[in-house]
């Protein structure tokens, strides 16, 4: 859990959710399993080879032999299994991966598979996936059942042997009843622990797999790291500014997200983007606290480079509320004060009257102690974002970011938030930068700076009079959502 809490964007963007689940329950617990028995038996078992080779050795040394003759056989058979098991389990957790995934897509998405009549289909996949994790566990459990009475055949011929042998030497007057059935006893105690062995093989090979799947997780290093030597920033006023900046996505291809992007946002001002969905507006704006690092160039926070602070420091200074307002289990109070646990009520409800949230919450059966269940599914999505949005703006940031914030939220809501916001800035002394990612043109109007990006690069920026004048894409946008030219 730790480690996957220092995970970047990146990081979490190469993994299902399913797949960490999986390793952080069934992974987790094949290895503490295979630990708990190990510290009882295989301490224990070594010194009862030992013991019982000794005394078999005082007592015959040709029946000691003939028992070294079966060693080969045994470690053989498990160094067979052990190679043949291991990469089976590895599939198994790979389709326990694969199980979990469906499952927890399924029960995230139960409204949209409701809403399209998809129940059918939902439990067919389910079922393949499913199937696909029991036809692999039956293909090694078949193997499995084969292990032990191959080791319990192998001990039953080694004591036929000692038998044999034994029983002729006696004949022979070599040795005595007494000694024959003592090597007897000596030899299976030997051999036993080879069995016990035998018996754990199948949780060990599996362990040794959901090691190796956690083993993965622990050594995977953070794309975003925090710098070894930080650099000071005593008062964070705000100042962002993009110096060339190109950044690609691990693992597309190569193909650039944004290219040679430079502007400076001034402490206080407002910068809003537009474009074309997939232009690159949302990965701009995440770029500001290092949920990705750029690929090229640098930004610089009151003329520091982000990736000379500490990620603590850097973060703190930045509220930031995305388009999907994700929201926990717990009341209302929790969730906007998660970002400042230690907030009054006063403060929590002028967030919320800000964010133009207030009303709805002290409509509510218990007001901001009202538990709004799992992921806030209780309320609408425009509610949820106005949460989002108190949340972000309880932390007092230096540099507020709205990504696509208020898609879900009326016109007439958005303008008394906006106006709200505005208020709130100029009493806070114009020190909040804020950077402002729509959809809708009239949320940017009065922007100080407007950004218009297309396939990454940033064609035209200024303000609004000024790119109407010289930005045919902005005036194209503004025409389609607003009808016409003032």
């Amino acid at each position: 859990m730790r480690k996957v809490q220092s995970f970047s964007f990146s990081n979490l963007d190469e993994v299902q959710t399913g797949q960490l689940i999986t390793r952080s329950t069934s992974d987790v617990h094949m290895t503490q399993m295979i630990v708990m028995m190990s510290l009882r038996i295989l301490t224990r078992a070594p010194i009862w080879v030992l013991g019982a080779t000794v005394m078999l050795l005082v007592t015959s040394t040709r029946l000691a032999l003939m028992m070294a003759a079966f060693v080969p056989v045994i470690a053989l058979s498990v160094l067979w299994f052990a190679r043949t098991a291991r990469p089976m389990f590895t599939w198994v957790q790979q389709r326990l991966d694969r199980l979990n995934t469906v499952l927890q897509e399924n029960l995230a998405g139960v409204r949209i598979v409701k809403a399209f009549v998809r129940e059918a289909h939902e439990i067919e996949r389910f079922g393949d996936a499913n199937r696909q994790l029991m036809e692999k566990t039956i293909r090694i459990m078949r193997l499995v059942a084969i292990l032990l009475p191959t080791m319990t055949l192998i001990l039953n011929l080694g004591i036929i042997g000692a038998i044999w042998l034994g029983g002729g030497a006696t004949l022979a007057g070599e040795m005595t009843v007494g000694q024959v059935v003592a090597s007897i006893n000596y030899l299976t105690f030997a051999l036993f622990p080879l069995m016990m062995l035998a018996a754990m093989l199948s949780p060990i090979a599996a362990a040794d797999a959901s090691a190796a799947r956690i083993l993965e997780v622990l050594e995977t290093e953070p794309s975003v790291t925090a710098p070894a030597v930080a650099a000071p920033l005593p008062d964070v006023q705000g100042r962002i500014a993009f110096e060339r900046v190109g950044f690609t996505y691990e693992g597309d291809g190569g193909e650039p997200v944004l290219r040679d992007v430079s502007f400076v946002a001034e402490a206080g001002e407002t910068i809003a983007s537009l474009g074309a969905t997939g232009s690159g507006k949302s990965t701009l704006i995440h770029l500001i606290p290092r949920f990705y690092d750029v690929t090229e160039g640098r930004i610089t926070l009151d003329g520091t480079d982000i990736r000379e602070l500490p990620l603590s420091v850097l973060r703190s200074s930045i509220g930031i509320a995305l388009q999907e307002a994700v929201l926990f289990g717990g009341t209302v109070r929790e969730n906007v004060a998660y970002g400042r646990p230690d907030a009054s009520l006063d403060e929590i409800r002028d967030a919320c009257r800000t964010a133009q949230a207030l009303n709805f919450v002290e409509s509510l059966p218990e007001g901001v102690d009202t538990v709004i269940g799992q992921r806030g599914v209780t309320l609408s999505g425009g509610q949820r974002q106005r949460l989002a949005i108190a949340r972000a703006l309880l932390t007092k940031p230096k540099i507020l970011i709205l990504d696509d914030s208020t898609s879900a939220v009326d016109i007439e809501t958005e303008v008394r938030l906006q106006d709200a916001l505005d208020a709130l800035l100029a009493d806070a002394a114009h020190t909040t930068t804020r950077f402002i990612v729509a959809q809708r043109i009239s949320t940017v109007l009065l922007a100080d700076m407007i950004l218009v990006l297309d396939r990454g690069n940033v064609v035209s920026y200024g303000t609004h009079s000024e790119l109407l004048e010289k930005s045919a894409i902005y005036r194209e946008i503004y025409v389609s959502q607003l009808g016409g030219m003032t």
